[in-house]
């Protein structure tokens, strides 16, 4: 039955023996089973498929991979929010030309009309991370951001019972 082109369902269904069985048969009598392209490729000639839908003849063409594209371009549009919370508390943008970067730099960036150079930070007065109204912003090189965290630490410290910070 397999030699003559039934799968295994097939063949399972009309002996009524289970699928498994089947199968194992086959591979202890050493028969070379199809792959699953091969079967269905053998079922649609038969006419036991109908359709082909999902069988790969030459990879996929440029019009499905614009269709593709386009199709999540929409769903994107619809759908994303242009903005994502990190874990670290800072917003990033997921969308459009600045993606990948942080909502706070690029505000500030907009704001004082050129890129931050490699020494200058932003820093969160409110200390809130996801607050970046601009009035909340404040440009540092990185030596004063480390050096005004270095003194918030200090005095969030608490000392032991001969001055000693713990």
């Amino acid at each position: 039955m397999y030699y003559s082109g039934m799968s295994i369902p097939e063949i399972s269904r009309e002996s009524g023996i289970p699928r498994s069985s089947v199968r194992n048969k086959l591979v202890g009598d050493g028969v070379a089973l199809r792959d699953r392209g091969d079967g269905v490729r053998n079922a649609v000639k038969r006419g036991v498929l109908k359709s082909t839908k999902g069988i790969k003849r030459g990879g996929i063409s440029d019009e499905w991979k614009s269709n593709i594209s386009k199709g999540r371009q929409k769903w994107a549009d619809e759908n994303a929010k242009g903005v994502s919370l990190k874990p670290s508390g800072y917003l990033e943008i997921t969308r459009g030309e600045h993606k990948g970067r942080s909502e706070h730099v690029v505000i500030m960036e907009e704001n004082i009309g050129r890129p931050l150079n490699r020494l200058e930070c932003v820093h969160h007065k409110n200390g809130d991370r996801s607050d970046n109204r601009i009035d909340n912003l404040q440009l540092m090189t990185l030596s004063d951001h480390a050096r005004l965290h270095g003194k918030e630490n200090i005095k969030n410290r608490k000392r032991d019972e001969i001055g000693r910070l713990i």
